[in-house]
């Protein structure tokens, strides 16, 4: 299941919609989480675009987050903190990608599935699409998205998420600014998106990118921030009652 997924970019006109895809809940594995920076880049890159909607395929979850399977595999600090780098270097290509990044949550965001859409620059979803952050129930913790939620909800939504392993319903993710709207379904919020990346791919490309990194000031320590963070999560998985944890799940 970890070698399955994709990830594709369609062009249309002056902006791009990037898509990734998994069998299993649209998790991430390390492929397509460094296959998704490919793309993110690539579209940065592009003088012919000028924005970008960034969701997942189908109606149904968002993304479910690391891919299990792989997670299951880690054995020393050096694998772990490689594993969970890579929605680090996600976040990162979003933060350094010059164009506006819209993202369209249509369904459950889980672990870094929330820290993809907290890196949005502007990130719509709609009823379905309730977030969770279960961490510290596996007995390590979403550092390394923290930067991200605390940048977009403030420090007391972020605590509550990392702390609440429960569900957060759509409404609450709006309210605590995660998402900027929320529609009745996906296919109000896709056709709602498309109209939104159109009219930001309008706007004036010098102004928006120099708004981007205005938005993005402050932030010029995460990449070794988020390395550190990645490492200190590789650690914690290492240890027993993480193990015992991740049995536990496997099991089920």
């Amino acid at each position: 299941m970890s070698n399955q997924g994709s990830v594709i970019s369609d062009h249309r006109d002056n902006w791009v919609r990037i898509i990734f895809s998994h069998p299993a809940h649209n998790s991430m594995p390390a492929h397509l989480l460094a296959e998704l920076v490919n793309h993110i880049d690539a579209a940065g890159r592009n003088d012919e675009v000028k924005a970008i909607l960034l969701r997942s395929a189908g109606e149904d979850t968002f993304c479910a987050g690391a891919n299990f399977d792989e997670l299951l595999t880690i054995q020393d600090e050096e694998a772990g903190q490689q594993f969970f780098m890579g929605f680090a270097n996600v976040i990162l290509a979003m933060r350094r990608c010059p164009k506006p990044i819209v993202v369209a949550v249509q369904g459950k965001a889980i672990g870094g599935g929330v820290g993809i859409a907290a890196a949005a620059d502007y990130c719509i979803g709609c009823r379905a699409a309730q977030v969770k952050l279960s961490e510290l129930a596996i007995a390590i913790g979403p550092f390394v998205i923290l930067p991200a939620l605390i940048r977009k909800m403030g420090l007391a939504a972020a605590s509550e998420m990392c702390l609440d392993t429960e569900w957060k319903e759509a409404k609450w993710a709006r309210e605590k600014g995660l998402y900027q709207k929320v529609y009745d379904g996906p296919e109000e919020l896709f056709r709602n998106a498309r109209v939104f990346v159109i009219r930001l791919a309008n706007q004036s490309a010098t102004a928006t990118t120099r708004l981007k990194r205005s938005l993005w000031s402050g932030t010029d320590h995460w990449p070794q921030d988020l390395a550190e963070r990645a490492g200190i999560t590789g650690q914690l998985v290492l240890q027993p009652d993480a193990k015992a944890a991740l049995a536990k799940l496997k099991k089920k």
